[in-house]
């Protein structure tokens, strides 16, 4: 069966489902929207879709429901054996019925229970309209429409409840279903007993590959670090592609793709084993003529019965994926079989400036092809929101609305673009099938904003700090920046230079500004994560998993790009999905953002107390090389992973307790509001580290124990020498209190963080 005969029985089984979800709808009125291939009033495979339901929820006993409110995957997640114990009733949690914005991913408590009918109708006639976003000149490219009709479905079906259960949207129960019941048919002649393959794909190398330096790369940070993100993005959707493209499936037999991997369901024949290995051998070859094996992608295959996917046989499997998956990476490019893994490769003009790993393609500019895309890449994401994957023929060339990069991807060429009136020059190639993909990956300017503009999406974009003005910046502030740097342009992107002064504010008595200016680099990831997808469910399934996968990556990849934009605007994030993230920004700035994430992802997981994130962050100055950026932010984060329980952080070498360092974020303000009131020395405040130092060992240490009564001796002589006689008495006992008790007694040396985030604030060097 052909690619686009496979696009249109993915499509009968999306409408069959949908018919069952919304039989009050009159799918008809969809018909001016769609491909003129497809009759909506003869939909085929009902058996097949009914088969692909069960094994999608693992359960020969579904009936069908009209579920008023969808439930969370994650207040049932357990991993303690305390927690499983517990025998109590559980307040649920439900998603608004609403489309998808980084605000409706958030269950709330409360049960709305008027006007949900009302709500549904709107929902679904809001769904009918998106339709006519998408270019008609694309439904006469079956893959390229589906793909599109793909992102409508998920931006309009996912805070809707399935047809069978109300604890998974009815996207993704559609989106699993069509991709089981596509193999279905795709395999009806194949008798084997296990009829499906599920294809896993795994990056590996991307931190090598995101901090890779050379002689210049601070040069050009910025815009290397966002490009180099994206590329890893690309590299894993490609690849995908690649695969889905050999196999002749459609878009939505990927189920997964997030953080560097992605899991597609195929039939289970030896054409598509074959190739399978011809992608992978394709792969290989690419990683190792343009990379030198710094990075590469493993392809793993597991075949399956239906009664895989049921009960506890689906445990198993789910198990077997993960340890299929360690193995590939085990097989880093398949070095010593098929991969032509010496290279004759020349530096007659040196190594590449921005990545010593490359050798540069000319004398002028120094640098190798690859690393130039990269910060091409970076240019076009501040400028461009969409981006068009096409073959080697195809007829798009680059000009004043587009940017091809100059590198081929797996025999795909990337093209950015813009608009919707420039995207919408490119029918002629999209009616040809010259144009494979086209991805719109804008990011919205608030948590509220709508994220269908009528093409695919994909979350592989992140946040960058902009101007919001053209101007000179003062000079008082901006005190690192080049003079001739200052004068900047509206909607020009903000270096780390600039980023770096952010925080620093201006002070009345000494006519300037004041504090730090410097970075803070941020990396953190979710604990426990291979446990939560492996038993974190008391009952499992392919449609779980597949949800729950996309439902960890949309808080890192929708909400907190969209967060950034509206509230921190001064984050640069790095990358961001999957269930993990890099940011850069200024130095106290970043800590809030940090404490703030860490309680809107708590939120997010309805409080689930097994689900939380660990971080490190690490202070510098402007131009530390970027791969110690990466090195030393993964160094705090691993400190961090070492405190009892995780969930956890490290800053300025200190790990805490996300609990701790809320109390200590509020003595910080204690802190500040007593030096105003009372004119307290900063040589004062400075002698309350050595004290913090002493209680910390004062356990091991009979002269540390002694601390309190310096700290005592030391605040008097500063109360009486320092203040009039009327406020002593109260500032003693103040002082004594917050700086004594609730700081040093309480948290010993963790006492030096809100010390630490005072005195930068105050410096001026």
């Amino acid at each position: 069966m052909s690619l686009e005969n496979a696009c249109k029985v993915a499509f009968a089984c999306l409408m069959q489902g949908l018919k069952e979800f919304a039989p009050q709808h009159n799918l008809s009125a969809m018909d001016k929207y769609i491909p003129t291939f497809f009759s909506l009033n003869d939909l085929q495979f009902r058996e097949e879709i009914n088969i692909a339901n069960e094994i999608a929820l693992g359960s020969h006993q579904l009936k069908l429901a009209n579920f008023s409110l969808l439930k969370t995957l994650f207040e049932n997640i357990q991993l303690t054996a305390a927690k499983k114990n517990q025998i109590q009733k559980k307040e649920a949690y439900y998603y608004p019925i609403h489309s998808l914005t980084a605000d409706a991913i958030f269950p709330t408590p409360h049960k709305p229970k008027n006007d949900l009918d009302q709500k549904k109708n709107s929902l679904w006639q809001d769904f009918l309209q998106s339709l006519g976003k998408i270019p008609v000149s694309h439904r006469e490219n079956l893959p390229l429409w589906l793909d599109h009709f793909d992102t409508a479905l998920q931006c309009f079906m996912t805070n809707v409840p399935s047809s069978y259960t109300e604890e998974l949207s009815l996207y993704d129960q559609l989106k699993t279903s069509t991709a089981i019941a596509t193999t279905l048919v795709l395999i009806k002649e194949n008798k084997e007993d296990q009829p499906f393959l599920l294809i896993q794909g795994d990056f590996f190398g991307i931190q090598d590959f995101i901090f890779s330096g050379g002689r210049e790369t601070n040069k050009r940070a910025a815009k290397l670090l966002r490009g180099r993100s994206f590329q890893v993005s690309l590299f894993t959707e490609l690849a995908a592609l690649k695969v889905l493209e050999a196999c002749e499936l459609p878009s939505t037999s990927q189920l997964m793709n997030a953080a560097g991997k992605f899991l597609i369901i195929a039939p289970n024949s030896e054409k598509v084993r074959n190739a399978i290995n011809a992608v992978q051998n394709e792969l290989n070859q690419w990683f190792i003529e343009n990379t030198y094996g710094l990075i590469g992608l493993g392809l793993a295959i597991k075949s399956a019965s239906s009664a895989d996917f049921f009960a506890e046989n689906f445990r198993t499997l789910r198990n077997s994926l993960f340890k299929q998956l360690e193995r590939t990476k085990l097989q880093r490019l398949d070095l010593t079989e098929s991969t032509q893994s010496v290279q004759n490769v020349a530096y007659p003009f040196g190594e590449c400036k921005y990545n010593s790993n490359f050798p540069a393609q000319d004398n002028q500019q120094q640098a190798s092809a690859i690393s130039l895309d990269q910060i091409s890449i970076g240019e076009n994401l501040a400028k461009k929101h969409r981006v068009i994957i096409c073959d080697r023929q195809s007829a798009i060339y680059q000009d004043t609305d587009t940017n091809k990069l100059t590198v081929p991807l797996f025999g795909y060429h990337i093209i950015f673009t813009s608009n919707e009136e420039i995207t919408g020059k490119f029918g002629q190639p999209a009616r040809t099938q010259q144009i494979k993909r086209l991805w719109d990956f804008e990011l919205p300017k608030k948590t509220s904003d709508s994220l269908w503009n009528g093409y695919a999406r994909r979350y592989i974009n992140a946040y960058i700090p902009y101007f919001t003005e053209t101007g000179v910046a003062n000079k008082d502030k901006y005190k690192i920046v080049e003079e001739e740097n200052l004068k900047h342009y509206s909607d020009a992107i903000k270096t780390f230079d600039y980023l770096a002064c952010e925080d620093r504010v201006s002070d009345k008595e000494k006519e300037g500004y004041i504090g730090q200016a410097a970075l803070m680099t941020l990396k953190g990831d979710v604990d426990n994560l291979g446990l939560i997808f492996q038993s974190g469910l008391a009952q499992p399934n392919f449609a779980k998993m597949a949800a729950l996968s996309r439902q960890m990556n949309q808080f890192f990849s929708l909400w907190l790009p969209a967060y950034c934009a509206e509230y921190n605007p001064n984050m640069y994030t790095v990358f961001a999905g999957g269930d993990d993230f890099f940011l850069i920004g200024p130095w106290h700035s970043t800590q809030k953002l940090a404490f703030t994430m860490q309680q809107y992802f708590t939120r997010y997981v309805v409080h689930n107390p097994d689900i939380h994130f660990s971080a490190g962050m690490v202070m510098t100055k402007v131009g530390t090389p970027v791969h110690r950026l990466g090195e030393m932010a993964e160094e705090a984060l691993e400190q961090a992973k070492k405190v009892d329980g995780k969930n956890a952080v490290t800053i300025f070498q200190t790990s805490l307790s996300w609990q701790k360092w809320a109390e200590l974020t509020d003595l910080e303000g204690n802190i500040e509001t007593l030096a105003n009131t009372y004119r307290i020395s900063t040589s004062y405040l400075y002698s309350l580290i050595y004290f913090a130092k002493q209680a910390q060992n004062s356990e091991k240490n009979l002269e540390n124990t002694m601390w309190r009564s310096r700290f005592y001796y030391r605040t008097v002589r500063y109360v009486v020498d320092k203040l009039d006689k009327e406020v002593r008495e109260t500032a003693l006992q103040k002082i004594t209190q917050t700086l004594g008790e609730q700081g040093i007694e309480k948290h010993k040396l963790d006492f030096i963080v809100p010390l630490f985030n005072y005195f930068y604030k105050l410096r001026n060097n």
